[in-house]
């Protein structure tokens, strides 16, 4: 099966440690582990999501050795302007920059319609832009750990109803209220929505369900820069496994 295969490939394509990709789709780290070296099969509501999540076809996920350059097709087609190639129909993807967010804020606030908002368009194959909204990274906030995001980063959300706000528990999101947009993991706690950072001594903020005015779910995420290779704590914790492992056969 070359599903495991592909996990290990999706994960370094994407800078992201073990702990990491199973903490994104409720795993623990010892069954993802297992996944990549074929020593246990995953639910079909887990491939799903995998899937999903990266916009890779079913099948290929769990019939074809996926290349790094298929993993990194998009860079290709990356644009910010309408796609001159008639046999793609692309849709286009609201996006903020840092010069934009005053104006997002601002018009969002008064609107609550993405497109009443005086913004530019990204077009990227195989993400349809219903509902979608574009945030380029501009800090340093989430750059903790080995999939922490860089400026110029982008990652794009899918509209969640207010409403539904617990729902996206411990989810990365895109989220403005009628003074600020962030991009924080949010946190779920009562009628307090904690958005969390990443990076070591950023301190999370606590704003009351009722003054935020969208949330935006993150679905997509898009690498300016190569990501690096797994941390070395992670590495570390690999190599001990392997030794107790080696260990265990030699005891036993």
């Amino acid at each position: 099966m070359v599903f495991g295969k592909n996990l290990k490939k999706i994960r370094s394509v994407h800078g992201m440690s073990q702990q990491e990709f199973a903490e994104l789709f409720d795993l623990k780290r010892a069954t993802l582990g297992a996944y990549e070296e074929d020593r246990s099969n995953p639910k079909l509501e887990t491939i799903i999501k995998i899937a999903n999540h990266f916009s890779i076809g079913l099948e290929q996920l769990v019939t074809k050795e996926l290349t790094v350059n298929q993993l990194l097709r998009f860079n290709d087609a990356l644009t910010t302007n309408p796609a001159n190639d008639t046999s793609q129909k692309l849709e286009g993807i609201p996006y903020i920059t840092e010069d934009k967010k005053e104006v997002f804020i601002k018009d969002f606030n008064n609107t609550n319609n993405i497109s009443k908002v005086d913004l530019n368009n990204i077009y990227l194959p195989n993400v349809t832009g219903k509902d979608k909204l574009a945030f380029v990274v501009s800090d340093l906030t989430m750059s903790g750990g080995a999939a922490g995001f860089l400026p110029k980063d982008i990652v794009i959300g899918k509209q969640t109803p207010l409403t539904d706000i617990e729902r996206i528990n411990g989810q990365l999101a895109i989220i403005t209220t009628k003074d600020d947009l962030y991009f924080r993991k949010v946190s779920y706690q009562n009628s307090k929505v904690v958005l969390n950072a990443n990076h070591p001594g950023v301190e999370p903020i606590t704003v009351n369900s009722k003054d935020i005015k969208g949330v935006w779910s993150v679905v997509h995420i898009f690498r300016y820069t190569v990501p690096a290779s797994e941390n070395a704590t992670e590495q570390r914790l690999a190599q001990l496994e392997n030794a107790i492992a080696a260990l265990r056969q030699k005891t036993s």
